[in-house]
């Protein structure tokens, strides 16, 4: 479920950089790919060989903003917790709990719900399937779930269908090597959270190794 450094290497080859450039990019924008403790009724919730079919489970978060835009606001009103006119943090439950936020929603609009989820190490937001190399949602969400390499592949497709690649090949020790990367990748919010430092201070830690 892991990756090694045989899958960095791979990855690396193939996007033209360095080993320490793309674990740079990976360590710093990536939180961890897994749920590995899913409790039982979040497993059960949607039946024997349901979508939600563990024991583990990719890492999720429902962004009810998202799903309202997807739906058109319809289910506003119905279900606040799931379809939101704005971002609010408050509608977050956490954890692998998400799960039966994305399931409940399924069940009103299965495709806009797996749009308005962000999976996998990298959280590339499922409305975002074919940047990611994938030509339908469900094949993206069935992919997400079968192991941390192929959430590494989707961010590689990713970083490269949203020319990225110049970027990526330009980071080094120095911050200002990084701004590109992160701005490209995180927008304009990538100086106040020190992204560019953080990617940096990750590819002089890899680089070193």
């Amino acid at each position: 479920m892991g990756l090694t450094s045989a899958d960095f290497s791979e990855v690396a080859g193939a996007l033209g950089c360095t080993v320490a450039q793309i674990r740079a990019v990976w360590e710093v924008e990536s939180g961890g790919g897994w749920f590995t403790d899913v409790r039982t009724d979040i497993l059960a919730s949607d039946g024997p060989g349901g979508f939600i079919d563990g024991p583990h489970l990719p890492k999720i978060l429902f962004e009810a903003h998202i799903f309202d835009r997807e739906t058109g606001g319809r289910f506003r009103a119905s279900h606040p917790n799931l379809s939101s006119a704005r971002w609010n943090r408050k509608l977050y439950v956490g954890g692998s709990a998400e799960w039966l936020r994305l399931n409940k929603a399924m069940q009103l609009d299965r495709r806009a719900a797996l749009r308005s989820a962000s999976v996998g190490g990298a959280q590339i937001m499922g409305f975002n399937h074919k940047l990611a190399g994938f030509d339908t949602v469900e094949a993206f969400w069935e992919a997400m779930k079968v192991s941390e390499r192929a959430h590494l592949d989707a961010f590689a497709a990713f970083i490269r269908n949203n020319n990225l690649l110049t970027a990526l090949r330009q980071i080094s020790n120095y911050h200002a090597a990084c701004v590109p990367f992160a701005s490209g990748y995180n927008g304009t919010g990538y100086a106040a959270n020190a992204y560019h430092i953080k990617i940096a201070q990750a590819h002089a830690k890899w680089s070193a190794i």
